[in-house]
């Protein structure tokens, strides 16, 4: 069931609807260097692959974004707005056709008001800026991958509509969103496209029950714990040069651990890897980081499931079997079986008791969620523990 506590804090990124807006970071500089003013209209364009697959999480392209403005201030930065008068304009106010291919003149095949504002973005998410707006960082996490990894990003730039973005840039939260037990709900509550999670802010992130209260020294605890677990990840990814995609298939691979297994996939494609990008790195260097990573993530789990009072679940980490997974990649480094059905199975509880309360106390009711479906944020409507 989806909680109030939980709503209004998760975002879908911008969507921009024109390949007009986009340029490469090349394509940028030299408009900024022609004209410095066209910076307040030029911004780094971060999506799900640069999330995932490039070490410093860098956006590869650049993105025009005239926010909400109306026209005569768009054409007041002339060199960006002749882009998008070429680029998108056409496309944007292109006819809607008949059946037998033949052009409606004077009816649109797109939406009002795209055709009549065709300098804007088809989404342009203000309740998304508004709500990150004075925050140092935010989090965010692909849409759709395999991997199930939040990162942090700066909220300088613009945000893609293959982002789900997070008002929040405490370490404390970035904790429980990382560890096993919220991944599992994920994969429990999400649909999937072909072997990749598509993750629904709506269907997992609203419905999540975290604690209630802990104590402030566990909240600090679960913070510092937090942070560790991303430094440590960050430093590994650019030691490596490798990005969140290459580091959990390393992460979570039976064979790179205390006895290598030489043939192992993963291991073998980052040795070829790791000599072609020039990076001497010994085998028993890569065992030693991996396994003290996962050292990392265990305590974090075992931390994770104490804030709820359930430390009578043992956890048993190792390399299991994830029956919900395909099954030629269903190895993973992760809790007992047992204890994640448990675990689900307490938080499936834990939100449904959540939910009658919130009903009780005047909430407004919110009808249940449909898993195949696909404002500004007020502070006081965090759980207590953020």
């Amino acid at each position: 069931m989806p909680l109030a506590a939980n709503k209004g804090k998760s975002f879908q990124g911008s969507i921009v609807l024109g390949k007009g807006f986009v340029l490469s970071p090349e394509e940028a500089e030299k408009l900024i260097k022609k004209d410095p003013r066209n910076k307040d209209v030029l911004f780094p364009y971060l999506n799900g692959d640069d999330l995932n697959n490039d070490p410093e999480q860098k956006p590869s392209r650049w993105v025009i974004n005239f926010f909400d403005w109306d026209e005569e201030k768009a054409k007041t930065y002339p060199d960006c707005y002749e882009i998008i008068e070429k680029l998108v304009k056409p496309e944007r106010q292109r006819w809607k056709r008949d059946n037998n291919d033949n052009e409606i003149i004077g009816t649109y095949a797109l939406r009002k008001p795209l055709p009549q504002k065709w300098w804007i973005y088809g989404e342009k998410r203000p309740a998304l800026y508004n709500a990150i707006s004075e925050l140092d960082q935010v989090m965010v996490i692909a849409q759709v991958s395999k991997t199930t990894a939040f990162a942090f990003t700066k909220p300088n730039k613009v945000l893609d509509a293959k982002l789900n973005v997070f008002a929040n840039n405490s370490f404390t939260m970035f904790a429980f969103l990382q560890s096993n037990f919220h991944i599992y709900w994920a994969w429990k509550y999400s649909s999937t496209m072909k072997a990749d999670l598509s993750y629904a802010p709506t269907q997992v992130f609203e419905t999540f029950p975290f604690p209630e209260e802990i104590s402030r020294d566990m909240r600090n605890e679960i913070e510092d714990l937090g942070r560790n677990y991303y430094n440590v990840r960050k430093l590994i990814m650019l030691k490596y040069k490798i990005g969140l995609t290459r580091f959990y298939n390393i992460y979570h691979s039976k064979g790179i651990q205390n006895e290598i297994d030489l043939k192992n996939k993963h291991l073998s494609f980052l040795i070829k890897y790791l000599s072609r990008v020039q990076i001497n790195i010994e085998t028993n260097e890569i065992v030693s980081d991996f396994s003290d990573f996962r050292r990392i993530a265990i305590k974090l789990d075992k931390l994770i499931i104490e804030s709820y009072k359930w430390s009578d679940i043992d956890l048993s980490h190792d390399f299991y079997e994830l029956e919900y997974l395909p099954e030629n990649d269903r190895i993973r480094f992760s809790v007992h079986p047992d204890a994640r059905k448990e675990v689900l199975k307490r938080l499936l509880m834990l939100n449904h008791q959540r939910h009658k309360e919130e009903i009780s106390e005047g909430s407004k009711s919110i009808k249940p969620i449909n898993k195949k479906a696909g404002n500004k944020m007020k502070e006081n409507n965090f759980p207590k523990l953020f």
